[in-house]
């Protein structure tokens, strides 16, 4: 009995440290955040977009390009790209494995400098983004997608699919 009261500190403590060891859900990362960056990390991501030679599929080189910066706890983006075909309609598409199929996720118009800014929220962050021209795809922000006409030299697409492991993870935003 004595041997029992006195190991009765040393359990308490040994408790103690695993449940301060092991944070409670409140202190967890949300999903996409990073475990331990906590309040100091942003928590943001990136991909970069650019426009691509549709008979190699490599970058144009000082060609239109742009940048998604989202959070995937939060939902929310801002897709920033320069270089398009100024005052013209675009999209922004989450491509499926199979094209023309995908959704809309969000839509604008180009400024008289070829710029265009689109913010919204959207949740799935993984396969492939592209920005096309607005002309070539039906469908409302939000519902199905569907490519109408193939004008790549127009379009910007994304650097790497997102969700997919590789060697080039998501940067984060500062």
């Amino acid at each position: 009995m004595l041997k029992s009261l006195e190991m009765r500190p040393l359990w308490s403590l040994l408790v103690l440290l695993l449940v301060l060891g092991m944070g409670t859900p409140g202190n967890a990362a949300a999903p996409g955040e990073g475990a331990g960056r906590g309040a100091t990390g942003t928590g943001k991501k990136k991909l970069l977009l650019f426009a691509k030679d549709p008979a190699t599929w490599q970058v144009v080189r000082g060609g239109a390009s742009g940048k998604l910066v989202y959070r995937e706890s939060r939902g929310t983006f801002t897709l920033s790209a320069a270089g398009l075909q100024p005052r013209a309609a675009y999209a922004l598409v989450r491509i499926e494995e199979e094209p023309p199929a995908g959704q809309v996720v969000a839509r604008g118009v180009s400024d008289s400098q070829g710029r265009i800014e689109l913010t919204g929220t959207w949740r799935d962050w993984t396969r492939k983004f592209w920005l096309v021209s607005g002309e070539d795809v039906s469908g409302t922000v939000g519902g199905p997608a569907a490519l109408r006409a193939w004008h790549p030299g127009r379009y910007l697409f994304e650097e790497k699919p997102l969700g997919v492991p590789c060697d080039c993870p998501e940067p984060e935003e500062p």
